[in-house]
């Protein structure tokens, strides 16, 4: 899953770079000084880390990301300073991590490797180990445990580097074997199920949980074909910015998952200040959009809205034809399926946003809105619509002009406005967004700053913003609610004691906002934190 990528980068960081448990902290036998023992390696043609990780993380998954650092330690040390960062180290998420399964599993590498060197490095040493640049790369399949690669330049300048980098180059023993790749020494450690490869040079240090990914690391950095990650278009553009605490990120994107869906796009490039928040982001689109629509959606969108997000290039069309596929149902089977009146479709724009308005116990209120061209065509097909999609539609007036049709649960409610065709989840979120699409409610727009982030009237993208501490009190509020439902698994009192310190440690967060711009199939644009609201 996702998650489980996200995860593996965050804790091979953090236990290279913030570790203090396992192992002692003894240091090498005495003997020749560790710079004297590092000239006894062979040099690699290649030492940019980022440049050493295989193309074949990003091919081998349907969910694989890259992270990059100019400095790892400091990336990690300077987000944690940041807002975001204190709110994770106040509310408790990283001591949670720490007691996860993959904690465990990346310090049992680290004490694999230890145990099994000739030059052990004391674990209260890692973090000294990850200073300068580094990059892992995280392939996460079906499988229970994700596959990495992880490099780190070695800087001979660097004492603890330069240890961390002779630990890996003489390991013996017990469940090690050494083989030659490229006439350069590979070791395979193994431990009970888990088995790491690694490779050392001067100027480089190689290691992952995968035989495949650790050689063509090693050819790469010998120089000797093989793809990296750097010859993804895009990505290079954004490694060759890194300084300072900057990260470079390379994500996919799941085929049939909801990104690549609605937007087209397989992978993202993502570029980090970590001093200041800022996330730029970069991609490229399976098909140049034929249009982009003039962007409205901020007039129709509550002002307290937790999540917010609108996509300028929402073709049906397109969108219908990424949704079927040759294997599987066609465009035309999945119009069908939907039921999308052909006159209505007509009618409507590329523009289309979505919308988190809260949280009720544990439903969440959600708002969609298709933009309209033609309002007259809309409302000929409005009613064929309604039949369609809803089961015994009951009409309700919830604004002068503006009426509504809802299923016998409420739990689909459509209504037609001036400028879009709105669906909610229950009656109250359509009547919020019709009465802020006329005024009587402030709106999205009304918010500091982010007007000049998501300016109305310009063709955008994408746009989105968040609420940080909506986010989090909609969070809490769930969990208090699956607590209360499922007090026999998880109660009340355990959402109290893990998830309640983080949420109210997000509450002091900015809200996030930004948005992408597309030139032909390349999208483009940053996310930044914005004033907070008064």
């Amino acid at each position: 899953m996702r998650s489980q990528s996200l995860a593996a980068v965050a804790l091979i960081f953090a236990m290279l770079s913030g570790c203090t448990c396992g192992g002692g902290k003894e240091e090498a036998k005495k003997g020749p000084a560790p710079s004297e023992l590092l000239k006894s390696l062979p040099r690699a043609a290649v030492s940019r880390p980022s440049a050493l990780v295989p193309k074949a993380v990003m091919e081998g998954s349907p969910r694989a990301m890259v992270v990059a650092a100019a400095d790892a330690r400091g990336a990690w040390e300077a987000f944690l300073k940041t807002a975001p960062g204190q709110a994770l180290v106040e509310g408790g998420a990283l001591e949670h991590v720490g007691l996860s399964a993959q904690m465990e599993r990346a310090l049992s590498f680290s004490h694999d490797l230890a145990s099994a060197s000739e030059h052990p490095l004391a674990a209260d040493r890692l973090t000294e180990a990850l200073s300068g640049p580094a990059a892992v790369g995280v392939m996460d399949d079906d499988r229970e445990d994700a596959d990495f690669v992880l490099v780190k330049e070695v800087d001979g300048s660097q004492e603890f580097v330069v240890r961390l980098a002779l630990m890996a180059s003489a390991v013996k023993g017990y469940g090690v074997s050494t083989e030659q790749h490229e006439g350069h020494p590979v070791h395979q450690l193994r431990r009970g199920s888990r088995t790491l490869w690694v490779a050392a040079f001067q100027n480089v240090l190689i290691a992952s949980s995968n035989a495949t990914l650790a050689k063509a690391a090693v050819s790469l950095a010998l120089d000797k074909g093989g793809d990296s990650v750097e010859d993804i278009e895009g990505y290079k553009k954004e490694v060759d910015k890194l300084q300072g605490h900057r990260l470079a990120a390379l994500v996919s994107l799941e085929q049939d998952g909801p990104p690549a869906l609605l937007l087209g796009l397989s992978q993202l490039v993502l570029g980090l200040d970590v001093d200041s928040g800022q996330l730029q982001l970069g991609g490229e689109l399976s098909d140049s959009p034929d249009t982009v629509a003039a962007f409205r959606a901020l007039a129709y969108v509550p002002k307290d809205a937790v999540f917010f997000s609108s996509l300028g290039a929402a073709n049906a069309t397109a969108f219908l034809e990424r949704l079927g596929n040759p294997e599987g149902n066609s465009a035309d089977e999945m119009r069908k399926a939907l039921v999308i009146p052909a006159d209505l479709e007509d009618a409507l724009t590329d523009e289309a946003f979505y919308g988190l308005l809260g949280v009720s116990d544990t439903r969440f209120n959600h708002l969609l809105g298709l933009g309209l061209k033609d309002a007259a065509a809309g409302a000929k097909a409005f009613p064929k619509l309604a039949k369609s999609w809803l089961d015994k539609p009951s009409k309700k007036d919830i604004a002068p002009g503006v009426s509504a049709f809802c299923n016998s649960t409420e739990g689909l409610c459509l209504a037609l406005a001036k400028d879009y065709l709105l669906a909610a989840t229950d009656l109250e979120s359509l009547k919020a967004a019709v009465e802020t699409g006329l005024g009587k409610r402030p709106a999205l727009s009304d918010v500091q700053g982010f007007q000049q982030v998501g300016k109305s009237g310009d063709p955008r993208f994408l746009t989105a913003y968040v609420d940080t501490a909506g986010a989090a009190d909609a969070m809490l509020t769930f969990f208090r609610a699956v607590g209360r439902g499922q007090s026999q698994n998880f109660d009340t009192g355990d959402v109290d004691a893990t998830v309640a310190p983080l949420c109210e440690a997000m509450k002091k967060l900015p809200p996030y906002g930004g948005g992408l711009t597309v030139d032909g199939t390349a999208v483009a644009g940053q996310f930044q934190p914005l004033p907070v609201q008064q």
